[in-house]
């Protein structure tokens, strides 16, 4: 059962960011079925904006469509790049915020993906109803199990490169825990996942955007 306040929030947009695996995409479909609010993931904008463009015209975008098989094992490298398409995702991500806001008479949104950036939220500095949370997942082992309990073709990859990706996943995570925390912005720790959404909602009550990070 969700908390009193659950229905008392202040954003209208609302960012759940986190890596690969730590649960964004249930915690976020279940906050959007029990406030009744309108979900949209980072990952259908991205593939969108991957259609319509190519390596030579966005490659950051593109980079792993591009990686090569012994790039896979290379941890450092693929948390890199993580950073590098959030980067990239940041201007189309701002330019859905702020339209969402100037429309009027439109509802509450939810917003989650692995390429949202601690960053982004300083940009709206003009508003209080901006809020950001990240989830992170601090047991590896957790986070491969996650891993494979989702699917999505991460069953198909073998032992070594299945462990390799959730490093890589793992450090990712750890960055962006570290600049939320540098930028002031909440930090929720995935377990236990019984209580996460009431531990979302909570560290989101009155923290919308105030300054630029």
């Amino acid at each position: 059962m969700l908390p009193e306040y659950s229905q008392g929030h202040d954003w209208k947009v609302l960012l759940i960011g986190g890596s690969s695996g730590v649960g964004k995409t249930v915690v976020a479909r279940e906050l959007s079925k029990h406030l009744s609010i309108s979900l949209l993931l980072m990952d259908d904008v991205r593939l969108a904006i991957q259609q319509v463009t190519s390596h030579e015209t966005n490659p950051d975008l593109h980079v792993f469509l591009n990686y090569e098989e012994e790039q896979w094992g290379n941890a450092e490298s693929i948390c890199a790049d993580w950073v590098r398409v959030g980067n990239a995702m940041r201007k189309p991500l701002q330019a859905i915020i702020h339209h969402h806001l100037i429309v009027p008479d439109v509802g509450p949104l939810i917003i989650e993906g692995d390429g949202i950036l601690p960053g982004l939220t300083g940009q709206f500095i003009e508003t209080k109803v901006v809020s950001t949370v990240f989830m992170v997942e601090n047991d590896e082992e957790q986070l491969l199990r996650n891993l494979r309990s989702r699917g999505r073709g991460f069953n198909e990859w073998n032992t070594p490169e299945q462990k390799g990706f959730t490093h890589a996943s793992w450090l990712y995570g750890q960055w962006l825990a570290s600049e939320a925390q540098r930028h002031d912005l909440p930090v929720i720790d995935a377990q236990p996942q019984q209580t996460l959404l009431a531990r979302l909602l909570a560290s989101t009550k009155g923290k919308g955007t105030s300054g630029v990070g």
